[in-house]
């Protein structure tokens, strides 16, 4: 059996001016190194998706990472290396028991988020270097395809050509835009072109959102974000008829654990009783939906998955590490998640890389 981890990150925010090289018309955009600073010390100037300072300084948690800290007992910093010397990520891998990895950045926001235009280049300028990334190690790192969000029409073409040209073996959906719900029909062409490329969409959230982002320090953000942007992604999603439109469409929600969307499916199904009278045009249960057309990673230390695997098939649970970041098990993942007595032996390996491997046709 292969250990497939479907989610790990990279520190491409410490190379802005490599990653973002942009050319041309946007040329001026391109980030500017400031000062001497290497790896976590460097600094960039920017005018593509700036934060005010009340957001920088309450998301402020780079300092865990830095070496000279050793928070934790700079274990944590010690794996940041892997975020972007990909020889070093394998070795580390190996250790972990990892086989194959797919790969996002860490400031998901830029390239997926940003209006217009600029969002597009980003967005290819983003893929065309993670592609170079992992040159010569594509039988066992695999970037997803970001796409531009903010600027919907280019989505569809940027992921054809992610898949077609590049290799890709999925796209990312962010949660919302900065303008959109994913229910809104600019983004139909996407789902589409995902369909037709028989690719998976990887709905991963960040901690920032439209209701988390007013609090003050980092915590309450963190505990927030990625539940409050998944929680949006699947309710958009479902209530608004895209699994109805694009039966064929499969997402995956990452970072929350398994359980969370249960109390989402019986909520949805509840209401579902009353809203299709006269309220919405949605014919199929929201819970059949999703047990349909979503998958879910699972944390190795969640509560038991007893129920979550009575609801939701036990081929749509998708093994997660969330390397190299300050909250994963990581190296422990794999083992702690094989040992766990809730799950049979065939549960555990479909989770560790079956599924991955049928859902991502590695």
């Amino acid at each position: 059996m292969q250990v497939i981890d479907t989610d790990s990150h990279l520190r491409e925010e410490w190379f802005l001016d490599e990653v973002y090289d942009l050319e041309g018309e946007f040329a001026r955009y391109k980030p500017k190194r400031v000062g001497d600073g290497r790896l976590i010390d460097s600094k960039f100037e920017y005018e593509f998706y700036p934060w005010s300072d009340d957001h920088k300084k309450a998301f402020d948690h780079m300092w865990i990472y830095h070496p000279e800290r050793k928070w934790l007992g700079g274990k944590i910093a010690e794996l940041q290396k892997g975020g972007w010397d990909m020889e070093e990520r394998l070795v580390h891998n190996e250790r972990a028991g990892i086989d194959k990895q797919f790969l996002f950045p860490t400031g998901i926001s830029t390239p997926a988020l940003k209006e217009g235009p600029l969002g597009a280049a980003l967005a290819r300028s983003y893929n065309n270097w993670v592609r170079e990334l992992v040159r010569g190690h594509e039988d066992k790192l695999y970037p997803v395809a970001i796409a531009p969000a903010g600027h919907p029409e280019a989505m569809a073409d940027e992921l054809r050509r992610c898949v077609k040209e590049l290799g890709f073996k999925a796209g990312h959906l962010v949660p919302h835009s900065n303008t959109r719900t994913l229910d809104d029909e600019a983004f139909f062409p996407y789902y589409e072109a995902a369909e037709e490329l028989g690719v998976p969409l990887f709905a991963h959230p960040n901690s920032r959102g439209p209701a988390q982002s007013m609090f003050k320090s980092f915590f309450p953000i963190h505990v927030l974000g990625r539940p409050f942007n998944c929680a949006m992604a699947l309710v958009g999603l479902v209530t608004g008829g895209v699994f109805e439109k694009f039966p064929k469409l499969k997402v995956v929600f990452f970072e929350c654990s398994a359980e969370w969307p249960l109390y989402w499916m019986h909520r949805m199904d509840d209401d579902f009783e009353y809203m299709q009278h006269g309220f919405s045009d949605l014919k199929t249960a929201p819970s059949e939906l999703v047990r349909r057309n979503c998958y879910f990673t699972c944390e190795a230390d969640e509560v038991p998955m007893t129920r979550t695997l009575e609801e939701i098939p036990a081929s749509h649970i998708l093994f997660a590490s969330d390397y190299p970041h300050f909250d994963s098990e990581y190296p422990d993942t794999v083992k702690h998640l094989a040992a766990r007595k809730d799950l049979t032996d065939k549960q555990a390996q479909m989770i560790l890389g079956e599924n991955a491997q049928a859902l991502l046709n590695l």
